[in-house]
């Protein structure tokens, strides 16, 4: 309830105009031929607007239920007496409820991936099994064709998963190969939507150069130093990426590589490491300095005293936000202690989540909201291998759950 009230007040109180990625969300959602990124979940966003809702209206009305069902998902996995693991999705929710009014399709992006973890996981449907798998891997192609970033994070996963399986002598094991066979479907499937809606709006040019400034901004054109924000998006970052369109990416990201010495390169990746392995919080941010807002609080006599409040509700948020994130990632780290002594593959996966999102961000782009998803569903993850591996042994009695 105070997910949905909190949400509901800030957004309507504050009514953020769309801008920056928000705005082309909000112009996109409903047109093919304008396609530059966003896979099904801007068809989703679609709905809303093609009923006349404002951006406000139309973002709590896909975000708000996307927050739900992921708390839903999160307490109906958790085998645990004391629910910790999803109180641990609640607590995330509720630090980031200032970015439900925002157009964004991060929340509902995580909320398919997470119910593709529940599909898999929980035994307590009277659907049979392959109408589950396939509901998944359904599951796993809106999330990664709404967001793109997955599928790199759970091939990363999935790569490092299968030393770990053939390592415990579980490389067959039913449970984790339906897991992995359903991930690896899903990511590799929804990559091909994004793609296809990409090729079909016609957008050549504006897609590529959306597409690899993440990749300039993360790493190639990126200083290495914290002060000149390593591994975030730049000015110059976007201008290399449109200097380099006459090429095919592979030969301008070989060019730029061989430009510098592999020193420069571990330079820039190791000044990014603070940002991969702590990234901040940003949903307070992205709420107070959308455009409109903070024009109307400048614009205001009292303007020192609302700025005074909000620079120490982002105190506050920072370090909310900084237990909350070293919670969720001990209760990933625990979950692998707890699963992988039992010699399940599966308790890997958790910790191997974690590894993937860092690994990708190694290379591309880091900014706060990119996280949304290592950390919401890390501990909907934690719970759904428990769950596959408390029904896996329930027959002997040997497994206790997890939280």
């Amino acid at each position: 309830m105070l997910l949905v009230v909190g949400g509901a007040v800030l957004a309507v109180w504050w009514a953020p105009a769309p801008h920056s990625d928000w705005l082309y969300y909000w112009q996109a959602a409903g047109k093919p031929d304008d396609y530059v990124r966003g896979g099904l979940g801007l068809w989703l966003l679609a709905l809303p607007k093609a009923l006349g809702m404002s951006p406000v209206a139309s973002a709590l009305a896909v975000n708000l239920p996307s927050s739900l069902w992921l708390l839903v998902i999160a307490y109906r996995l958790d085998a645990g007496r004391l629910k910790i693991l999803a109180q641990l999705v609640a607590l995330y929710l509720l630090l980031i409820v200032p970015f439900a009014g925002i157009v964004q399709l991060d929340l509902v992006a995580a909320a398919g991936l997470g119910t593709a973890y529940w599909l898999l996981a929980d035994e307590r449907f009277r659907l049979k099994r392959d109408w589950r798998f396939g509901m998944a891997v359904a599951c796993v192609v809106f999330a990664v064709s709404t967001k793109p970033q997955y599928a790199l994070v759970l091939w990363a996963l999935l790569a490092l998963s299968l030393p770990v399986a053939w390592w415990l002598r579980h490389f067959l094991s039913p449970g984790f190969h339906r897991v992995v066979l359903a991930l690896l479907a899903g990511s590799i499937l929804g990559f091909a939507v994004d793609m296809g809606m990409r090729v079909s709006s016609g957008r050549t040019e504006e897609i590529r150069t959306s597409s690899a400034v993440t990749l300039y901004g993360g790493l190639l054109v990126s200083s290495d130093q914290p002060s000149e924000g390593c591994g975030y998006w730049s000015v110059e970052a976007a201008k290399a990426a449109k200097e380099d369109l006459h090429k095919p990416l592979s030969q301008a990201v070989l060019d730029r590589l061989q430009a510098q010495p592999i020193g420069h390169w571990v330079s820039v990746v190791w000044c990014k490491v603070p940002e991969i392995l702590s990234p901040p919080p940003y949903a307070l941010y992205w709420l107070i300095e959308s455009p409109n807002i903070r024009a109307h609080i400048d614009a205001r006599p009292d303007r020192e005293q609302i700025n005074a409040v909000y620079f120490r509700a982002l105190e506050v948020e920072r370090k909310a936000y900084g237990w909350a994130r070293g919670l969720i990632i001990l209760a990933c780290i625990w979950t692998a202690l707890v699963l992988l002594r039992r010699r399940d593959p599966l308790g890997a996966l958790p910790l191997l989540w974690l590894i993937g999102f860092w690994s990708v961000h190694m290379v591309f782009e880091v900014q706060g909201r990119y996280f949304l998803g290592l950390f919401v569903l890390a501990p909907i993850l934690c719970a759904a291998v428990a769950r596959l591996a408390l029904s896996s042994v329930a027959t002997d009695g040997r497994m206790a759950p997890v939280s």
